[in-house]
């Protein structure tokens, strides 16, 4: 990841009738030397594209001002939207999920697209524009709720961390649901590695019951 991009993290959250509130983790098998199994969020960068007119025009529910005010104020409003179209990207191509409306004043249209659909239209943000404006739909950034933000200092770049509602029935290929308790009772196990903005993150997600109380308490903000 060092190319000085700046990226955006998914927390995908859903309750789990038996286990409360889970998260969607990737997992990267653990190699031949042993190593523990690592767990991370979705991640994915932040393109030129994602902030272009072509895009930010195709988007509603977020302004660039509270964009702005939520990431920080050292970035533009249009680039700080942009982070929100990257991680609407990102849950696209993760979960094949698009949170949409219909037209600009429209009811919501949550998409998910078939697997037989190649080549996704959230692998750039161009495409994703045109699949936008080909079906008359505008893509709900209010929908990705902002979480927390990670600069690296020594690498200049940022990482954009958003919290998201998924429906507990959708299947997520190659990620896995996990309780953020039961996460980090691994990980002090050593049966799990996780970086630092992983580990913190499902630390504070740690004591949240459910979605409901995670995402009340950080929508209001």
């Amino acid at each position: 990841m060092g190319d000085g991009a700046d990226r955006v993290a998914l927390v995908c959250a859903r309750d789990n009738r038996r286990l409360g509130l889970q998260v969607l983790l990737k997992e990267d098998a653990a190699g031949g030397d042993g190593s523990a199994t690592k767990l991370s969020f979705p991640v994915g960068r932040v393109e030129e594209g994602d902030h272009a007119v072509s895009s930010l025009d195709r988007c509603c529910g977020m302004t660039g001002d509270h964009a702005r005010r939520a990431l920080g104020h050292g970035v533009s409003s249009a680039k700080a939207l942009g982070y929100w179209v990257a991680g609407a990207r990102l849950l696209l191509t993760t979960t094949r999920l698009l949170f949409a409306v219909k037209g600009t004043q429209g009811a919501p249209v949550p998409q998910t697209l078939s697997y037989r659909e190649r080549p996704l239209p959230g692998r750039d943000a161009n495409a994703l524009a045109s699949h936008l404006a080909r079906h008359d739909l505008y893509c709900d950034l209010d929908r990705l709720c902002f979480f927390s933000r990670w600069t690296d200092p020594h690498a200049r770049t940022a990482v954009g961390f958003f919290l998201v509602r998924i429906p507990d029935d959708l299947r997520v290929a190659a990620h896995v649901w996990r309780a953020p308790d039961k996460v980090l009772i691994g990980w002090r196990k050593q049966e799990f590695h996780l970086d630092f903005p992983t580990f913190s993150s499902l630390r504070m997600l740690a004591d949240f019951s459910s979605s409901d109380a995670l995402f009340s308490e950080y929508a209001s903000r």
